[in-house]
Parts: C-alpha cells; structure tokens; sequence
C-alpha cells in the first residue's frame, strides 16, 4: 500500500474514499469502456453511459486521447451529451525537470460560455507543488503542497480571490502513510474537521474507517467498510453510515477486459419506507 511518490493535497486521503466510493453505483445503470487504436497505442477512446433510474435521464462522454511522447505532451478532446466541450493539453517534463503544464478549456457552444484552467504541478521525491488559476471570472488561485519525511505526510491548501484580494479558504491535512495502512485527518477553514483510515488486513482485504464533524453541529458524522476478494474473478464490498444507511455491491470479473457490477443500497432505521436503491455497471478496458 505505500507508495513511492509523493500525492497531491487532493489525493490525501483518496485510498480511503475510493474504499467507500468505487464499485458502487446504486440508482443507475452504467457502462464504461476504454480501448486504444490497433495502428497506433497512443491513442485512447473512453466512453461512457449512464442511465439515472429515479429521473429516467441518459447522459453520456466521449474521451479521445493523443499521446504524444517525444515532447511529453498528452491531448484530450471531451465531448458530452450536455453538449460541452472540452480540451486538454499536459506537457510533462519539458520545462523544467518534475514539472508539468497544463492547459483546461470547456465550451458550451449553445450557451457561448466558456471557461478554463492553468495547472501546474512539480514534483520529487519528498515534496509536491499544485497551482492552478482560472483564466475566466474572479480569477481564482489555487495552491497546494504536500511534504513527505519518511512517511509522515503534510498538506496545506489555499484558495485566493485576485479580484477581490482576499483568501476565501485555507484547508491543512496530516497523514501517515505505512505499508498496509493510510492515516489521514484534516481540518478545512477551521470549521470542519475529519479523518480516514484504511488498513490491509489480509492480501485481499482492506479494512476502512472516516468521520467528519463541522463546528455548531451536534452531530459527528461516520462510516465504516469493507472489501473482500474471495477469488480473482469476484469482489465484493459493504459499507454502514451513521444514518444507518447500508450499501452492497458485487463485482464478477467475466473476462481480464470485462466486469459487471450490481450494488444497492437500503435503510436500517426504515427498512419499508420504499428507500431502496439499485444499480449495475459494466466496464470494459482493455
């Protein structure tokens, strides 16, 4: 479970909502698929579809991949049922060593909006540098950084507003990082506060925890769950809120490309109010 680099402010803490987020899709119907080009593998197409139960609506995004290795650069063209538009260009390497670029539009042609990113990000082994600001509006800055000292991880995050000259938030993390286990805790604009947990009990089982509690609220949110791998080709998982709120999901892999996933999700404290939610997911990637 430990990793060798250092992870982004927004990537603290991700083994842990991933635990308690992938693999479930209660209250619709989904399919996924990622291939790449037979003439040429750096090119990539990523579709995906998603049919929402309870409303009925079908929305759908089409992703198509350019690498382009020999200057570090990678295109992305997105396009959606929304009508949306997007482009994205990541140069890798090319300026400086550990730093990468990054350009991210969005155009919605039937609206005449458009909006867009500038990232940067630089890296190495003890220490990671995020900053983007928005080329639209306010303009918004963001700035984050992540400092490892064997093992033990750091983050701070802010949020500036250059027209109005002021931070409108600043959020701190702390972690240890271990071998089979995450330890994360956080406190955003000194209001929320929370924490994640998640351990390696076995070889296919990971064991997880989180909880959150904002100043003024009596109120401590919390939730535990669970992933088990009986055998290659089956996942399964659960999770128990403190609403008393239980989720399931199964995942059988029927080939190394193909998998199909059914989940739900149900009440305890109102086991017959009708709350019951459903879904199934197929996702195909070469």
């Amino acid at each position: 479970m430990q990793k060798m680099s250092v992870p982004s402010y927004a990537e603290l803490g991700k083994d842990a909502r991933d635990l308690f987020n992938k693999g479930y899709n209660f209250g619709f119907l989904k399919v996924d698929t990622t291939s790449r080009s037979s003439g040429d593998t750096n090119v990539e197409f990523r579709t995906s579809a998603a049919h929402t139960i309870a409303s009925g609506k079908i929305f759908g995004n089409l992703d198509i991949k350019y690498k382009i290795p020999n200057y570090g650069m990678t295109l992305t063209e997105k396009w959606n049922t929304d009508n949306m538009l997007g482009t994205i260009i990541e140069v890798r390497d090319q300026f400086a060593k550990g730093l990468t670029v990054i350009l991210d539009t969005c155009y919605a042609p039937h609206a005449v909006k458009h909006s867009g990113k500038i990232k940067m990000e630089w890296a190495n082994r003890n220490a990671k540098l995020n900053a983007d600001m928005s080329v639209d509006g306010g303009p918004l800055f963001n700035l984050s950084a992540v400092v490892n000292r064997e093992g033990w991880l750091l983050g701070a995050h802010a949020v500036f507003d250059v027209a109005r000259n002021k931070f409108l938030g600043t959020n701190l993390a702390f972690g240890r990082q271990g071998i089979d286990y995450t330890l994360h805790s956080y406190v955003n604009n000194s209001r929320e506060f929370g924490g994640s947990l998640i351990h390696r009990a076995a070889h296919n089982v990971y064991l997880g925890a989180q909880l959150g509690w904002n100043l003024g609220e009596p109120n401590t949110r919390f939730g535990l769950a669970v992933f088990y791998r009986p055998s290659k080709d089956l996942e399964l998982r659960a999770k128990v809120s403190n609403e008393s709120q239980i989720a399931l999901a199964a995942t059988h892999y029927l080939s190394n490309q193909l998998k199909l996933t059914f989940s739900t999700q149900f009440g305890l404290s109102e086991p017959y109010s009708g709350g019951h939610k459903l879904g199934m997911g197929l996702e195909f990637s070469p």
